[in-house]
């Protein structure tokens, strides 16, 4: 039986889960997978719930089910994970209910079900994440090149897009989003760039690119919005900071919530707080409100992001395909409005 402490034994069960679904009808779908064709159906004659009986009745946690599926793995105990009543079971083959049983029992013995340290899925998305950022310093090259075939020139980028606060509360909401798109010079946005990855990056793989993009830039809107609110009419800004700001936050959130690592809940959040006192306010140019609420916001979401996946699990593919479509439109949808609007 593998232990929670042996991420090892846990990996190379999670691996031969994998082998196994592939020589598995579609039907049979686990955690991992969390849009099961038969999902909330009543069990049949041929499966059992083997889970409920040893939750007290209740259905099993996302991060619960996970790792008792690949306890279950490991032994080669035939079974399948569905969601249930807002959670979910594990079924077994009515010959095998009596053995998968009796496996979880001594697994629930040896180990705490959901313990700090379970490994959940990751999303091997680092490419496409890089991709992302790789466009923002594309997209600082272009604010910063003269076009006059098109009108465009550097000036008019900050002029229309900066978190000018009293343009935003005056209804040109648009520029909540513009601004985390530009930047003073390259060092600014090569130093958003590298520390961004730091945070998103692991994001990402808890969440999938679709989720992770969408609330790191949910993040900076609502830090920008708040920033304006605090600060008042005359106060101007840009730059990506708001949103890595936010991503610390949002790992922050997600590490107390999940528990994550052997560390206390609030090692996670102080961990970030740190961070924000030492790089996000220094400088004569630092807008200390900007990181100081785009954490905060993060730090919001990522407690709601980990909550979802430690209950649910991960969004499907086509949710999750959605999330990334939406947080691709989210900046294109405002710099179409800041100019169809001048």
């Amino acid at each position: 039986m593998p232990s929670a402490r042996d991420p090892d034994a846990l990996r190379k069960a999670m691996a031969a889960r994998r082998s196994r679904r592939r020589e598995e009808p579609p039907r049979r779908r686990g955690p991992s997978s969390p849009e099961p064709a038969d999902a909330g159906q009543p069990a049949s004659d041929d499966w059992l719930d083997v889970s409920s009986p040893l939750n007290a009745g209740r259905p099993l946690l996302y991060s619960v089910a996970f790792e008792w599926d690949l306890a279950l793995t490991a032994r080669g105990v035939a079974h399948r994970a569905e969601r249930h009543g807002g959670g979910w079971r594990i079924l077994a083959p009515d010959r095998e209910a009596g053995q998968a049983m009796a496996e979880l029992i001594a697994y629930r013995a040896e180990n705490r079900p959901g313990r700090s340290g379970t490994p959940l899925p990751r999303h091997e998305n680092r490419t496409a994440t890089m991709l992302a950022l790789a466009v923002l310093l594309a997209f600082f090259v272009l604010t910063r090149t003269y076009l006059p075939a098109l009108g465009l020139y550097p000036y008019e980028w900050d002029e229309l897009g900066s978190a000018q606060a009293g343009h935003i509360l005056d209804g040109e909401w648009w520029r909540l989003a513009t601004a985390l798109t530009l930047h003073a010079d390259a060092a600014h946005v090569l130093g958003n760039v590298i520390v961004g990855a730091l945070f998103i990056v692991p994001i990402c793989q808890a969440l999938g690119g679709g989720q992770g993009w969408l609330l790191v830039l949910l993040s900076g809107v609502v830090g920008n919005l708040v920033n304006a609110l605090v600060q008042g009419p005359g106060h101007d800004s840009i730059g990506f900071s708001t949103c890595v700001f936010g991503a610390a936050g949002i790992l922050a959130g997600l590490r107390a919530r999940t528990g994550s690592g052997r560390s206390p809940w609030f090692t996670a959040v102080a961990a970030g707080l740190a961070l924000l006192a030492v790089l996000g306010v220094g400088g004569e140019r630092t807008d200390v409100g900007a990181h100081l609420f785009g954490f905060l916001a993060g730090l919001a979401l990522g407690l709601f992001a980990g909550w979802r996946l430690l209950h649910l699990g991960p969004v499907g593919r086509l949710t999750g395909a959605f999330l990334a479509m939406t947080a691709a439109l989210v900046p294109l949808a405002a710099w179409l409005w800041a100019f169809l609007s001048h």
